[in-house]
């Protein structure tokens, strides 16, 4: 058992690091997301369009002085008017002047219910110019991109070292709270927490503003007006005040700081989304809460103990509360794996897999090491389970860290698409694409000239076009490319094909080789 009391020092740091890293990176689309856009992402207009509108799914706030539409040289056009429509659902570019005709990128930055900073654009062409424009993206973040993830592993610190500590010590020391290690450890988490919580509140006032020096007070207001704005405050506040030395009589005022704690933290990530209100904020506040807890008895044992303690009612709380994080892990999951294929044919979901394996094989440790404590003593235990087990732990959050650096499965996962068109008189094409989900597709068709009847010398006709009524969309032409010939077989390829929506489409395939004009279609289902 001294072995184990060794190493706890170190591993208590390995875990805190590793979960910080954990949090910090999170998961990239939780936040908003773009619907439409008018004109539609790639598309032709015959005159100047009056005004530009990038449609959102969720509410939003525009990164001040962040519009900008610009040529394909580099031009700069005024804009007459920048504003948010639609219950700030839309942000609609008005031009000064008429743009002449030519390649066009409309820009703009917008801040998301979950804080987070995202980047929305439009590529389109004007008059007499079809081809689309070659555009650098110039707009890199400032000094404050290098605080972002730094202040959210402080802010996860403080959270651990504080709500977490005062909640594990609650549920199984309860006499831990009047000893000065305690209360020393949980002044310094408190200290932490709010130097994590304001620094973030800073990078995102910065990142909404255009840049630390360009901070303003109305981003300000902006960010305090908002659930994880009132959130901070709350807690910044609750955290100053405790940081006195903390007893009984400061109970309350604990119970009331590791609340806010915990929903600051919260609706300072996903769990602050409109996406899936309010399914991702229960999930993120279960899981926040769950793995808090867990840490902060972890914090208890190494700085306040310095030594295992109430072996068996600590595994049993530790238990309780890695199964309430695996609940609200499992409803996050269920909210980024979509569809189930996801799960084994993206990075995102096979790392998910290993990750519950692990899991798993944790859980089957941690009751083993409870049946051994329950032989041969409550304060004994089973010094090499414990070991392993605590070891595996470091290992799934390892894993969870490479986890959410990643994109959710359902923003990755894709797959081609492969149909047979039969248009009798072995009149055949095979038709691939090779993504199905929304945005830049490549659409192939192919015509084994062997099993056509036709002369050497004639040239089939081919051409698609593409609909669908859950995007509104009456008919999107297909631009293919000429026809060339490989290995026997005539080859058609898409020129700029951009499905602008997710959701059902029509694929209409218009083909003559010879005996007459025929049509035939075939459905799929954007991502």
């Amino acid at each position: 058992m001294s072995r184990v009391r060794s190493v706890l020092p170190w591993l208590f740091v390995f875990l805190v690091v590793t979960a910080s890293s954990v949090w910090a990176a999170g998961a990239a689309s939780a936040h908003a997301g773009l619907e439409s856009t008018s004109p539609a992402n790639g598309a032709h207009a015959d005159k100047s369009p009056g005004e530009l509108l990038l449609r959102l799914n969720e509410p939003v706030t525009l990164v001040e002085g962040s519009a900008q539409l610009i040529d394909s040289g580099g031009k700069r056009f005024a804009l007459a008017d920048v504003r948010l429509d639609d219950g700030q659902r839309s942000v609609v570019l008005v031009p000064a002047d008429v743009v002449p005709d030519g390649a066009y990128l409309a820009t703009a930055r917008v801040v998301s219910a979950d804080t987070h900073v995202v980047s929305l654009s439009i590529q389109f062409t004007v008059g007499s110019v079809t081809e689309q424009g070659q555009f650098s993206d110039d707009t890199a973040a400032g000094f404050e991109q290098y605080l972002n993830y730094p202040s959210k592993g402080i802010s996860y610190l403080g959270l651990v070292l504080s709500a977490g500590l005062f909640a594990s010590a609650r549920w199984v020391w309860p006499t831990a709270t009047g000893l000065r290690r305690f209360r020393v450890t949980y002044r310094v988490g408190a200290g932490v927490l709010i130097v994590g919580l304001l620094s973030r509140f800073a990078v995102l006032a910065a990142q909404q503003s255009g840049g630390l020096a360009q901070v303003s007070a109305s981003s300000a207001r902006t960010l305090l007006a908002t659930p994880h704005g009132v959130a901070t405050a709350v807690a910044v506040t609750l955290s100053a005040a405790a940081l006195a030395p903390p007893g009984r009589r400061h109970t309350p005022l604990l119970v009331a700081q590791a609340i806010a704690a915990v929903l600051a933290v919260s609706l300072g990530g996903h769990g602050g989304s409109v996406q899936g209100w309010p399914w991702s904020f229960l999930g993120t506040v279960v899981h926040v809460y769950g793995i808090t807890v867990w840490l902060g008895g972890v914090a208890v044992i190494v700085l306040v103990h310095r030594g295992v303690h109430e072996l068996r009612r600590w595994h049993t709380v530790a238990v309780a509360h890695v199964a309430v994080a695996v609940a609200g892990g499992l409803l996050l999951t269920f909210l980024q794996v979509r569809p189930l294929a996801a799960l084994l044919e993206t990075t995102y979901g096979l790392v998910l897999v290993g990750k519950v394996l692990g899991a798993t094989v944790v859980a089957g440790l941690g009751y083993g090491a409870y049946r051994r404590s329950r032989r041969v003593g409550a304060d004994t235990g089973a010094p090499r389970l414990v070991a392993l087990e605590t070891g595996l732990a470091v290992a799934v959050l390892a894993a969870t860290s490479v986890l959410t650096t990643l994109p959710p499965a359902k923003d990755t996962y894709t797959t081609d698409l492969a149909t047979t068109l039969d248009f009798g008189s072995a009149e055949i094409l095979h038709v691939d694409i090779d993504s199905v989900r929304r945005g830049p597709q490549r659409l192939t068709i192919e015509h084994p000239r062997a099993n056509t009847p036709a002369r050497r010398g004639d040239s089939p006709a081919v051409s698609v076009d593409l609909s669908s009524a859950s995007a509104n969309v009456a008919r999107l032409p297909v631009r293919l490319t000429d026809a060339v010939e490989d290995n026997g077989t005539l080859v058609w390829r898409s020129d700029q094909l951009i499905v602008p929506a997710p959701g059902e489409w029509k694929v209409t395939v218009r083909f003559d080789g010879g005996h007459g004009p025929k049509l035939a279609s075939f459905y799929y289902r954007a991502l």
